[in-house]
């Protein structure tokens, strides 16, 4: 492993993530608003998590180093580092937009709008960055420097990724009983679209084994949510307009009714059936009404169910109920 396999590498990883954003670009298009804005805050997490840790690796190791050694190259290295400055001021951005977002002060045309600038921006300062940065590296270090450079920046990118990352442009802390909640509903709505996507492809098949996985984790989770969550919010009282108990525990039954609904309906379809397409087509509506009342339901929870328990709730009891909601989460959960 060299200094330029390592930048190449990262700037790989940083490119596969942002294809991913075509998906919450057509959310974000299509109207749907709950789970883009809970999406849209979990991209911002990893552009604060990995993105901005790249940047300053680049700085303090390769650009510090740079100008001395190869002063020819000072116009492009101060090319990049104004992109670092734009991408920078970006971020911050993108980060007090997902929040506004989420409270409803934003719009998905703002969000949509500078999640394509940021994108073209970083993609853009990446292939410039691959067409520069290695050619110089290799010319100005030894094998020596190559390898203690290498392991600094290593070193930086581990300390500063094991840690939790701050969000000053939030007033919402990290790590939540609202922010967990939130990535977790994201991934479940992620696990019922790869259902629905295999659905249509007619791929039985995938089309079970995700809904399997989203069906499990959405019961587990909604029975910590009783047992655990739910008896802690009712000791609470003087509940706001729409965040009676009793609406909750209604809700998660509509839930789990129109769930088996739709289990026994998948499990009826089978590969040979001639009409299997058109089975397929006139439940979707089924589903897009199952995917409305989950939404409707996770904006409750995130406007004030976890609200109200983050705020009133003593420091104990919410790591209590945050460590159930973890331990209900598949082994496979992701981001």
């Amino acid at each position: 492993m060299s200094l330029t396999r390592q930048l190449r590498d990262e700037h790989d990883r940083i490119r596969r993530r942002l294809r991913e954003w075509d998906d919450l670009l057509v959310e974000l298009e299509s109207g749907v608003g709950t789970f883009a804005a809970l999406r849209l805050k979990e991209e911002v997490h990893w552009v604060r998590s990995e993105v901005l840790p790249h940047l300053d690796a680049e700085e303090s190791i390769v650009f510090s180093l740079l100008p001395e050694r190869a002063p020819d190259a000072s116009a492009t290295l101060r090319r990049l580092s104004d992109d670092h400055a734009q991408l920078r001021e970006l971020i911050v951005q993108l980060t007090e937009l997902a929040w506004r977002r989420q409270l409803g002060t934003a719009t998905n045309a703002q969000a949509q709008e500078l999640l394509k600038t940021l994108r073209w921006r970083l993609l853009d300062h990446i292939a410039r960055e691959d067409g520069a940065l290695p050619p110089l590296l290799l010319q100005t270090l030894s094998a020596d420097e190559d390898a203690e450079l290498l392991q600094r920046w290593q070193e930086q990118i581990a300390s500063v990724t094991s840690q939790p990352v701050s969000d000053p442009q939030s007033p919402v802390p990290s790590l939540t009983l609202t922010d967990l909640n939130g990535r977790i509903h994201a991934w479940l709505d992620e696990c019922l679209l790869r259902h629905l996507e295999a659905l249509t492809a007619l791929d039985l098949e995938a089309a079970k084994r995700w809904w399997r996985k989203f069906s499990d984790a959405l019961m587990a989770h909604a029975q910590v949510e009783d047992s655990v969550a739910l008896p802690v919010y009712e000791r609470l009282g003087n509940f706001p307009e729409g965040g009676q108990p009793s609406l909750f525990d209604a809700e998660h039954k509509g839930i789990e009714r129109m769930l088996r609904s739709l289990t026994q309906r998948l499990e009826s379809l089978s590969p040979d059936d001639p009409s299997l397409r058109r089975r397929i087509v006139v439940n979707l509506d089924r589903y897009t009404l199952f995917r409305h009342l989950i939404e409707h339901h996770t904006l409750r929870e995130q406007n004030i169910f976890y609200p109200l328990l983050d705020e009133k709730v003593d420091a104990d009891e919410k790591e209590r109920i945050k460590a159930a909601l973890q331990n209900a989460i598949p082994p496979d959960f992701v981001r």
